[in-house]
Parts: C-alpha cells; structure tokens; sequence
C-alpha cells in the first residue's frame, strides 16, 4: 500500500532542484507523509517541504519532524553564547539537548522552515547521544546504571515539554526517534523503552491533557538488521506506530550495504565520448578523475554524495559551462551513478545468496516486502531525492 511509505529527507535540500521535482512528483503521485527533521541538510529540508506544501490544503498531508542535534547553524549559535542546557557534547562537530528549552526552541524554527502552524508529530531525535558520550566500554555496571536513569529522567521532562506543546497547538502528536531502540537488550547504549508509556501518561497529567500523546517510535529495520523487532512488538502491543528507517542501508560485518538493484547503463561509453569531446580541458579533467575511482566506492549513498556535495559544486564554482556542455555533462553523471550502483549491487546480490538469503525479484523489494509483511510496521521511509527513487516506491 502506498499509504505504508514516507518520502524520507535526510538528505534532501531546497537548493537542488531534481530533490524539488522529486518531492513535487511524490505528492502528484499520491504521497501524504514526510519525514524530516531540524539537522537535515541544516534546516534546508524542512523549507523543502515548506515550499511544496505552501499553496496545498496542509491538513492532507502528515509532517513529521525532530530535534535534539546540534550541528551547523545550531553549533555557531552555541559557539557564539546561546545556552543549552543537559549540553552532550559528542565530538567537535555534533552537540546534542533534548532539554525542555532547546526543545522549545527547535519547535518554534522548524515551524518557521516548514511554514505551517503545526508539525503533526514531533520526536527526539537520537536522545541516546548522551549514553554514547557517557558510557564507555570500561564503564562499571554502576556507572551504566547512572547514566541509564539520567538519560531516562531526561526523556521523562521532554515528554512533558512535548504535552505542553501539543497543548498549545504547536504539534500534534510525539515520540523518538533512536537508533539504540534496535540494539540488543544488554548493549551499554540500549535505550530502554518500556517506560516510555508511563512518561507520557504522567506528562499528559503534569500539563492537564485528558490523554497522552505519544505516538510514534522510529528505529532502524531491515534484512540485516532486526534486533528492532522486539521494540516494534512492544509498540503495537500498545498502540504505538512504529516508522522504520534505513530499511533499503543495512549496517552489516562487511559495512553499509544498500539493499537495492540498479540497471546499467548501456550507453555509459559514448556518453563519455561525448562528453570528453567537446575538449573542455579543465571539465575533462575532472571526468578523469570520476573515471579513475569508479571502482573505489562501496555503497549507492556514497556516489550520490561525491557527485551531489562535490563534484557539481566544484564545477558550479570553477567551470563556466556552455548550456551544451551542462546537458551533455548532466546525462553523464546520471549514467556514471547508474553504471557504479549496478556494480555494487551485483556484488551485495552475489554476498547475500552466500549467506542464505532468497532474492525474490530484486533487492529492493526483497527488502521492503519483508517489511511490509510485519504486522508492527506502520510507516517505511525511503530516501526519495529523484523522480526515479519515486517512482521505484510507487512500484513497490
């Protein structure tokens, strides 16, 4: 069912036009659910979807974003005065909060980036940030303790920051976000969800809601990785929706791994040829070098972002191009991406069968249907940055 899929934003901006005609395309086509969040693209995702939504009746779509990161504009704001409480100081490039007043503040910008009076769920995002700072793998299990009951007390205040917001009108529904929810029981950075229910009915009480609003857990599902599936039991025990991220990039001994089939493409030579043709020196150069490490990438994700984040910026900066040489360049690249996910996908095929697993179709489907045939499955994000990706979900 489609309704069973959300256009994932994680790398999504409004400053790339194809990530536009994508989400344009999506909502044509029957999609009604994105996923974002404050961080994604450092707010560029969020006014994505502004932007799409502004002229459409908003109450027919959901929106779904989160908050706790603090990166980019966030870490300048902080680097320049502004104080966060419950500070997580992660690395030099990731703070995290989820404290009632960042959240209080992260709420109020997405709401300005999404252009809209209400976010219909909002959820903490990767709360567990504090437990990986904190806790070590020489960390005694007193330590563990400690630090498991102030990242508990933690979530406890937010919910009730996240009631007060719903009472306000601010947003509708919450929840969290966290990759921990799909790691073993016994992990030193599992976050235990089986309070969470009583947090939100004790929250509800604090803030004189006559229910609770806890809606949503997202964690990390797919082929390779299922430690989640005792969470998402839990949650649908209880009425809980679970959205599953990363179901087609799987974390696995041999790396990430996407779980997807692409065609090649067969007219890659003399696209190339072309293309080199025109004698463009300094472009000339640059394909070179995309040539020369086109076996050197392991996984779909990492070709989009070297050409998305680098080569075409590089180009728009340094190369002044003929509309010709843009039209001949772009059906390059396109193919080049094409013809190195086709390689890497063969190779994830070839390794899977070796492990036991039956390939029904292709990849992908293999590993949405898998999901999609768990009853505790309510929403899968998929990535949907182009027309193509759209178009593959609408396949599925």
């Amino acid at each position: 069912m489609l309704s069973q899929f959300s256009f994932g934003t994680y790398r999504v901006s409004n400053q790339i036009s194809t990530h536009k005609e994508a989400i344009e395309f999506a909502i044509n086509n029957g999609i009604k659910e994105f996923d974002t969040s404050s961080n994604y693209m450092y707010g560029d995702a969020e006014r994505l979807i502004g932007e799409v939504l502004k002229d459409k009746k908003r109450e027919d779509f959901t929106v779904v974003s989160k908050g706790g990161y603090i990166q980019g504009p966030n870490m300048k704001r902080v680097n320049e005065g502004f104080v966060v409480e419950d500070l997580v100081k992660y690395d030099t490039n990731c703070f995290h909060s989820i404290h009632q007043d960042f959240l209080s503040d992260q709420i109020d910008n997405s709401l300005l980036r999404l252009d809209t009076n209400y976010i219909d769920v909002y959820l903490l995002h990767n709360p567990e940030y504090y437990l990986m700072k904190e806790i070590k793998s020489n960390s005694t299990q007193e330590e563990i303790t400690h630090h498991q009951n102030i990242m508990q007390n933690r979530i406890k205040d937010a919910f009730v920051l996240l009631e007060q917001k719903v009472k306000e009108g601010k947003i509708k529904a919450y929840g969290i976000s966290s990759n921990s929810f799909s790691k073993k029981s016994d992990d030193i950075h599992f976050l235990e969800y089986k309070n969470l229910l009583t947090y939100a009915k004790e929250a509800s009480k604090i803030v004189s809601n006559e229910k609770h609003h806890l809606k949503v857990l997202q964690l990390p599902m797919n082929l390779l990785e299922t430690d989640g599936i005792a969470c998402a039991k839990w949650a649908y025990d209880n009425n809980i929706d679970i959205h599953i991220n990363r179901p087609l990039n799987a974390f696995s001994s041999k790396g990430m791994v996407r779980l997807a089939d692409y065609a090649i493409c067969k007219e890659y030579d003399k696209i190339k040829e072309e293309l080199i043709n025109l004698n463009n020196t300094s472009l000339n150069s640059v394909i070179n070098q995309l040539v020369s490490i086109m076996g050197q990438f392991r996984w779909a994700g990492d070709v989009d972002d070297t050409i998305d984040y680098q080569v075409i910026p590089y180009i728009n900066k340094n190369l002044q191009l003929t509309s010709n040489e843009v039209i001949k360049l772009n059906n390059f690249l396109k193919c080049y991406k094409s013809n190195v996910k086709h390689n890497i996908s063969l190779q994830t095929k070839i390794n899977l069968e070796k492990d036991g697993f039956i390939i029904d179709e292709t990849l992908d489907k293999t590993a949405i249907n898998f999901l999609k045939n768990q009853k505790f499955v309510t929403k899968i994000l998929i990535g949907m940055r182009t027309r193509e990706y759209v178009n593959r979900v609408l396949n599925y």
